[in-house]
């Protein structure tokens, strides 16, 4: 600024004359001491110092206005610093280093997995959650079951319980066997007896309609059948249902009977009617359905229709079995010699034992007990009769024990 006035100074010519301007006009002046010369330089000088006056004050007006607008144009240099903003937008990239620390939190998602294994140590709680999910025992008269199975499902032991279905009025207390290997139906637990008939027991008596057979030196007690025909009673299964039916009967020959003769004498016979001397088991009604025979022969000493066709394997058998009941079945008798009418009580039958060296009853069937697959599911009760086709005094065989079980 001070470069621009001294230029501003010599365009004017006004050199030093600034402050000494009276030095320079006079000097300039060639005359001497004239008064008109004087008035002349004295009005030149006013002249100039007024017109310095006024260059003077447009100077310092223009100085105010640059310095104003020196003033005013620092923004610009922000402006400049808005670079720098640029700078910061470089400073993103390592934000980008920021999204690489990313990474780690994906090994903190990778510690989420630590949370399965207290997902993990949940399942305890399912152990407990499991056991209060296991339904109060039941088998109680206030709490009846259904079934043995039923119970047997609890693992409860064997034992008596209460059962009640659609068709008892109120709870039946059973006895539901849980260890019941004897039975080859390849089910062990879960039967429930509906038949318990032991004679060697004295406080217990014979069904209706059977006569008591007692024989001394050793007391036997037996129960035989009432006169020529048969004798039943019905053993009830509470309207449980049921597919298998295992079991066994003892009891001892008396005279001459003589197997399926009465059907091999009669073969219109049908399982309703006396087929054999012995014992039929069935179920339902008009006809029955059969589930085992038990016949009673004379002796080991004949092939005729009067034996059991397992009693003499090396003759031929004469007699029919009735197809109605194919192979279900035991066939034995108590005498190894020529019958006669006496009480064999040396040798039960059906008990798979006793049999003759050429007998193969012992083994047919493998008695003592039976196990009968249905072909259907059924809740009819079971009906045991007691046939023959002569009457008391020629044949008999009195029952010492009767147990079934169905499931």
């Amino acid at each position: 600024m001070a470069f621009q006035l001294l230029m501003i100074c010599s365009l004017l010519g006004l050199g030093s004359a600034w402050n000494q301007p009276s030095t320079c006009y006079v000097r300039q002046s060639s005359c001497s001491g004239d008064s008109e010369v004087k008035e002349d330089t004295r009005r030149i000088r006013e002249t100039l110092e007024s017109s310095l006056t006024s260059i003077s004050a447009s100077l310092e007006q223009l100085v105010k206005q640059k310095c104003e607008a020196v003033n005013t144009n620092p923004p610009t240099e922000p402006a400049a610093t808005t670079d720098s903003p640029t700078e910061p937008a470089a400073t993103t990239d390592p934000p980008t280093e920021p999204a690489v620390t990313t990474d780690p939190p994906t090994e903190p998602a990778a510690t989420t997995d630590p949370p399965t294994e207290p997902a993990v140590t949940t399942d305890p709680p399912t152990e407990p959650a499991a056991n209060t999910e296991i339904p109060p025992p039941i088998g109680t008269f206030d709490d009846p079951a259904s079934s043995c199975s039923d119970i047997s499902s609890q693992g409860r032991p064997s034992g008596e319980y209460w059962i009640a279905t659609d068709r008892t009025s109120s709870p039946a207390q059973v006895y539901c066997d849980m260890n019941r290997t004897s039975c080859s139906c390849n089910t062990t637990g879960g039967w429930m007896r509906v038949a318990n008939l032991d004679m060697t027991n004295p406080y217990q008596n014979c069904p209706a309609g059977f006569g008591q057979v007692n024989r001394d030196q050793p007391p036997l007690r037996t129960c035989g059948r009432g006169e020529r025909g048969c004798t039943s009673t019905t053993y009830s299964t509470y309207g449980v249902e049921y597919s298998k039916v295992c079991g066994r009967i003892i009891a001892y020959q008396s005279g001459t009977p003589d197997a399926f003769h009465p059907y091999f004498r009669d073969r219109a016979r049908s399982i309703d009617d006396g087929y054999v001397d012995g014992v039929s088991l069935t179920h339902g009604q008009s006809p029955r359905q059969h589930i085992w025979t038990f016949a009673n022969a004379v002796d080991e000493t004949r092939s005729t229709y009067y034996v059991c066709p397992c009693t003499r394997p090396d003759l031929p058998y004469t007699g029919i079995v009735p197809p109605f009941i194919g192979q279900d079945y035991f066939c034995e008798t108590g005498s190894r010699e020529a019958v006669s009418f006496i009480f064999y009580r040396d040798d039960p039958v059906w008990d798979g034992q006793g049999c003759g060296s050429n007998s193969t009853c012992c083994e047919f069937n493998n008695p003592p007990w039976f196990c009968k697959q249905l072909p259907l599911p059924t809740t009819d009760d079971i009906e045991l009769r007691l046939c023959f086709d002569h009457n008391f005094s020629n044949e008999n065989t009195p029952i010492e024990l009767v147990e079934i079980y169905v499931r």
